[in-house]
């Protein structure tokens, strides 16, 4: 009986309707036009009836929305596959709902990018830094790059131009706008774009939870968050490869990446997914935490790394042998540091490799599988320093098969290898 009634007033008709939907609408809207105002007050008086009772037992009605943000989202997908809209203005839709839950610290200019200047400079200095950079806003610091104190517009600089006496004797100081607009790297950027349009600002400075400044915030690095990046005349190639990163497909199927691409922009490209929950928003800080420090030029290390186009499936989920299935959801990957310095990466190789052999169990996925072998690579190493007169029998391969080493309190006498 349940059968049929699904059949028949359920399916059937919704799939008749679909494929009719023109004819179906004609055919229905007069009689639920009619319904609606018949039964309007019914449901008035159910509605009035339901919330007073809820009301006398302390509780409060909660109306669900007619349409969540993700149906919303599966509504604009389709409209852009229809060609309702085009694919930017999706874009631009699903990154205005996406705004509200996005950090200062996702959009901000970190402060080792940050042009400022002196507070003591003059403002002769200001004006060869703006022929420069032509920033109209640039954050004032005293002492030191961090310790910011105002904001100096290009345009107050104007009324000094015909004036060289007062460029080489008025300080940058005398025109900085106090006080600073201080946020958050934790605020959301949502509540950011209301605070400027409240104070009238186009920028800020953010800090950290210690008070330290981190990076600076402007009106267009929030809007370039909806509309994507926006590049002027004034933008070299090589600022927009700073700001945006780049990644290059060579013939042999490599990839090299510039440092500073985001993470999501790596994911898409190479079309794997990348660990989650993790701290950094670029590829430089992907590489930190798989190597564990900041690697040299010329370091390598290889990662197994999830395939983004990976069916979530019951089947997927409860697979236990490691067939060829499995390597088809794994993509595995030698990076190598082309470009570094001790203080961050620059520019990385991204080579893929045969699954032949990965560590693919089930504890491996979306994971880095080669950080121990950098480890006990270095514990080999220091071991072969220690006894350079009679050189270690081991065969280093990706897992150490044959070797056993440790490593306790790093005190060189309690190093021990073994081989098996």
């Amino acid at each position: 009986m349940t059968v049929a009634i699904l059949l028949l007033t359920e399916i059937t008709p919704k799939s008749v309707a679909v494929h009719n939907a023109t004819e179906v609408a004609r055919f229905v809207v007069r009689p639920v036009a009619w319904l609606s105002v018949v039964l309007y007050p019914v449901g008035r008086i159910a509605t009035f009836l339901s919330m007073g009772i809820l009301k006398m037992l302390g509780l409060k009605g909660r109306s669900e929305p007619y349409v969540t943000e993700d149906e919303l989202k599966l509504m604009l997908r389709g409209a852009e596959l229809s060609g309702a809209i085009e694919e930017e203005e999706q874009d631009m839709i699903e990154n205005v709902l996406e705004i509200k839950d996005t950090h200062v610290k996702e959009v901000m200019t970190p402060l080792i990018d940050v042009v400022a200047i002196d507070a003591s400079a003059k403002l002769i200095d200001f004006q060869k830094q703006w022929e420069t950079h032509q920033y109209s806003r640039v954050p004032v610091f005293e002492e030191r790059i961090d310790n910011i104190v105002g904001i100096a517009y290009a345009m107050d600089m104007l009324e000094y131009v015909e004036k060289v006496d007062k460029l080489q004797e008025s300080t940058v100081k005398e025109i900085a706008h106090k006080p600073t607009y201080f946020v958050p790297d934790s605020m959301f950027v949502w509540s950011l774009l209301r605070e400027f349009r409240i104070r009238k600002v186009h920028m800020a400075v953010v800090l950290n939870e210690y008070g330290g400044t981190v990076g600076i915030v402007t009106l267009e690095d929030v809007v370039e968050e909806i509309v994507g990046e926006i590049f002027d005349e004034n933008d070299s190639k090589e600022e927009i490869q700073r700001k945006t990163g780049y990644i290059v497909m060579k013939e042999d199927g490599t990839f090299d990446v510039d440092a500073n691409t985001s993470i999501d922009q790596l994911s898409e490209e190479l079309n794997v997914k990348l660990p989650e929950g993790h701290q950094y928003e670029t590829v430089s800080g992907f590489m930190c935490e798989v190597f564990g420090y900041i690697p040299e030029e010329g370091a390598k290390i290889v990662v197994v790394l999830e395939k983004a186009n990976r069916e979530e499936n019951s089947e997927y989920r409860n697979e236990e042998s490691d067939g060829p299935s499995r390597n088809e959801r794994h993509q595995k990957y030698e990076i190598e540091i082309l470009e570094a310095d001790a203080r961050k990466v620059a520019k990385v190789h991204f080579k893929p490799l045969s699954n032949q052999g990965a560590d693919l169990d089930a504890k491996g996925i979306n994971r880095v599988v080669s950080k121990k072998v950098v480890k006990r690579k270095k514990q080999i190493d220091q071991l072969q320093r220690l006894e350079e007169d009679k050189p270690l029998q081991v065969t280093f391969d990706e897992k150490l098969k044959g070797s056993d080493c440790s490593l306790s309190d790093n005190k060189a006498e309690d190093l021990s290898c073994r081989n098996n």
